[in-house]
This record gives structure tokens, C-alpha cells and sequence, in this order.
């Protein structure tokens, strides 16, 4: 990968971050501003119900953030891009789709493979075949 795809990616890592804390913060204010609002029983029962998306939002985002920040880090170290199973170097085109990502398709695919096999019980199977 040249230097000038590293530069891009990590661009868009830093953008999608600062698009994460944004969003963190107007949410933040929304729900200030409603709890402000809610008079009644409905009201009151919608807004723990958008708090409680909220919090699950804030969660999923948080994950992602963390994420990023890891990739930001390979591209410090010039790890990004290469696999963590293989040592491949990752396709520009999973990286396009999915820049957080730290394994190869292939990888990633057996590693779920062998997650789902041991969720059912069949790590043993899995691992006999």
C-alpha cells in the first residue's frame, strides 16, 4: 500500500471519529432537551425508551471509536493493512469497505467458522475435520 492510500485511510478514520463524537454530543443535548419536555406518563415512558436506544447507540459507537483508534495506531506502527491471521497484505478493496478491519477475508471467515462451531457445541467436531 503506498503512502498516499495510507493518507486517505487515515483521513477517513479521523473524520469518522469526529463523526462519532458529534453525534455523541447532539444526542446528548436531544435528550436533555426532551427530558426538559416530558409532562406526562407517554411522554415520559418515550423517553426512557429513546434513552435506552440512546445508551445502545452510544455503546455500538463507542466499540466502533475503540476500533478506530486501533487502526489508527497500525497505521503509526505500518501494520495496517496486513492481516493479523496470514500476515497477508489485506485487499485495498476490504480495507475501502471495512478500514477498522484487522483480518483478510479468509481469516476473518474461518475465525466465525470456529466462533459459531464453539457457540454449538462442536469446537470438538470442528476441530477433528
Amino acid at each position: 500500500m503506498n503512502a498516499k492510500q495510507i493518507n486517505s485511510f487515515r483521513k477517513q478514520l479521523v473524520n469518522e471519529i469526529a463523526r462519532l463524537s458529534l453525534n455523541q454530543a447532539m444526542a446528548e443535548m436531544r435528550l436533555a432537551g426532551d427530558a426538559e419536555t416530558a409532562s406526562d406518563i407517554i411522554d415520559k415512558a418515550a423517553l426512557e425508551e429513546r434513552i435506552n436506544f440512546a445508551f445502545r447507540m452510544r455503546e455500538r459507537e463507542r466499540l466502533l471509536s475503540r476500533k478506530i483508534k486501533r487502526a489508527l495506531v497500525r497505521i503509526e506502527e505500518g501494520t495496517f493493512g496486513i492481516c493479523q491471521g496470514c500476515g497477508e497484505d489485506i485487499p485495498i478493496a476490504r480495507l475501502k469497505a471495512r478500514p477498522v478491519t484487522d483480518y483478510c477475508l479468509d481469516c476473518k471467515t474461518r475465525m466465525e467458522a470456529r466462533e459459531r462451531a464453539f457457540e454449538s457445541g462442536r469446537m470438538g467436531v470442528l476441530e477433528a475435520g
